[in-house]
């Protein structure tokens, strides 16, 4: 049997695939509190955003603890009945939110997870240095609503999805290094030129989709716009990532890449994008 493939990409880091009958969440995130709420007060899911744009879930997968990728998850949880799958922290983040352990799984790099149609690879990655989102051991006390500081990342993982014989890479911290072969990868616009020249050549994608590159503090009912990232330099240390100069670099490095920019929620036909059909 043929296999189906979807999927949506959901804004921030979010990613939906809906494998045949089978739906998987990646760090699905919709609340988008205000900047000023990264240091004064606690920050609440917006729980009726997320019972609104997901009805149905089977797994969601969390690259790491920080609030724009796991916040959410719990509501979903609780919505649908999903099974949370993250590190440590992410687990144990999970579990003061609230989330029952029978639906909290914790892995580490290196496991290979299956799941019906569709299996999952938890590569190790790594995340830019961010003041007071370092990476550590979280709070001793955790007690919801919680302050954004207290999403605290262990580790940094990064997910090769197989299904229908085809592999999807999602990029949120991945080590050039240590990337493999996929033909999807989903992967932030805003590093540096040298970054993907090294990457690219080792993952060979035929299709490369760009997320995680939206600014996630601006609510959902406003049109998307860039975010800030940072750029390595002393004068303009910050620029907003830029899908012009993000498209003529892959143009330069992967030519004949299809260079796929997803609207928001929109579903897209993984067969027909990799002209399977």
């Amino acid at each position: 049997m043929d296999t189906s493939i979807r999927f949506r990409w959901l804004g921030t880091a979010g990613i939906e695939l809906v494998v045949n009958d089978q739906v998987l969440l990646i760090d699905p995130y919709f609340t988008r509190f205000p900047i000023w709420k990264l240091v004064l007060g606690r920050v609440r899911p917006n729980r009726v955003l997320i019972s609104d744009l997901v009805q149905r879930c089977d797994h969601v997968l969390v690259t790491h603890a920080h609030f724009d990728h796991l916040m959410d998850v719990p509501d979903l949880v609780r919505n649908t009945g999903a099974v949370a799958i993250g590190s440590p922290n992410c687990c144990r983040l999970l579990t003061a939110c609230g989330v029952p352990e029978r639906n909290v799984r914790e892995v580490h790099a290196g496991d290979c997870l299956g799941f019906g149609d569709y299996q999952v690879q938890v590569q190790m990655g790594e995340h830019i240095k961010l003041p007071l989102f370092a990476p550590g051991p979280l709070g001793t006390v955790l007690e919801p609503p919680l302050r954004a500081r207290d999403y605290r990342m262990d580790f940094h993982y990064s997910f090769l999805i197989s299904a229908g014989g085809q592999r999807l890479l999602t990029d949120t911290g991945i080590c050039p290094e240590d990337a493999v072969a996929a033909d999807v990868l989903f992967i932030h616009p805003g590093r540096p030129r040298p970054f993907y020249e090294s990457l690219l050549p080792r993952v060979r994608p035929k299709v490369i989709v760009p997320y995680h590159w939206d600014d996630f503090f601006r609510p959902l009912s406003l049109p998307l716009r860039p975010f800030w990232w940072p750029t390595g330099r002393v004068f303009r240390p910050l620029q907003r990532v830029n899908l012009a100069e993000f498209r003529e670099t892959i143009g330069r490095i992967a030519p004949g890449t299809v260079l796929l920019e997803p609207e928001a929620f929109r579903s897209y036909d993984l067969v027909e994008l990799l002209g399977l059909s």
